[in-house]
């Protein structure tokens, strides 16, 4: 092979070399370019869902780093007395700092509609804390389990925790929020009365010496004359605290009174333990979408009597630990 030939050669092979190198350098030029283009596509697009998703805290947070932790220093778990508030409703809106004046923040049903429900509620929730910053030696319970089928696994109970956050309803220097939990089963008030004393079992280890209730002012005789009798809690140690909305929102005491009367106590008047009566049996099935069952009669043995009673008489006061 002459000079000439093997010079071609290798020129040639050494093309084929800086050809490949080319491709190379390319190729990675071509997919860097691609993956930035598919990055800023994506970018994009995300944005604009993000900006789709509404801010359910807006730009205000709930909660602080200097927050009272619960049962801090134990004041949940040695607490003596029980305050309980019935809840009404459960939260399905962000702007929970307007959740006294705006119903868009609450779920709502019809009837509750117009009727001053936000101001209720929040009266209730103020009423609560009010009554457990005069006592600290009470546990404040809000009572109300996942009673809307189109809200989600949202309970009133909690939605009630929540709003006092927001709202910023703490008194300052006070304990009560270390002292406040949710009771998440309940389905009317009779349950509300009777799973929170379990829910304070559950925290304390005992049971409460005296209880305050809160709820509208209607239904004073409902809790004093039907539930606590029911349960056998002895009257001097059980407290009514009421409040209705202001008229100028709406609230017709006078129908509230009306609808009382003929939909829960006449019923539990004839069925003390909401056991037979079909208005009553039909409203727990309607309050209980998600199918859920308390865990009480495990958690508070010695009432499982209680738990289980469905007579229309009341319930033997020697088959109940504060009976005697």
């Amino acid at each position: 092979m002459n000079h000439r030939n093997l010079r071609r050669r290798r020129k040639s092979k050494q093309t084929c070399h800086l050809m490949k190198y080319h491709y190379h350098y390319i190729s990675i030029i071509l997919f860097l370019a691609g993956s930035f283009v598919i990055f800023v596509t994506f970018h994009n697009t995300l944005g604009a869902e993000t900006a789709r998703i509404p801010k359910l805290r807006g730009n205000h947070v709930w909660i602080d780093t200097n927050a009272q932790l619960f049962n801090q220093n134990d004041v949940a778990s040695s607490a003596k007395n029980l305050v309980m508030v019935a809840g009404h409703s459960v939260i399905v809106s962000g702007n929970l700092e307007d959740a006294g004046v705006d119903e868009s923040v609450w779920w709502l049903l019809d009837y509750q509609k117009g009727q001053g429900m936000p101001e209720a509620i929040i009266g209730h929730i103020r009423a609560g804390i009010e009554e457990s910053d005069k006592d600290p030696e009470s546990l404040l319970i809000f009572s109300g389990g996942q009673t809307r089928s189109a809200t989600g696994p949202l309970s009133e109970g909690s939605s009630y925790f929540e709003v006092s956050d927001a709202m910023k309803l703490w008194p300052k220097g006070s304990t009560v929020r270390a002292r406040t939990v949710a009771e998440e089963y309940a389905t009317d008030s009779f349950e509300n009365l009777l799973f929170s004393i379990c829910r304070f079992r559950e925290v304390t280890g005992r049971y409460p010496e005296k209880i305050t209730v809160v709820s509208f002012t209607f239904k004073k005789r409902r809790f004093e004359t039907l539930h606590a009798p029911a349960l056998r809690w002895p009257k001097d140690k059980f407290r009514f605290i009421g409040y209705n909305p202001p008229a100028s929102t709406g609230f017709n005491l006078q129908r509230s009174s009306v609808g009382e009367q003929e939909n829960a106590v006449k019923p539990f008047e004839a069925d003390p333990y909401g056991c037979h009566s079909q208005i009553l049996q039909r409203k727990r099935q309607e309050r209980n979408p998600f199918y859920r069952t308390s865990p009480y009669s495990k958690t508070c043995p010695e009432i499982v009597a209680l738990l289980d009673y469905c007579g229309t008489e009341f319930i033997p006061r020697d088959q109940v630990p504060w009976g005697s």
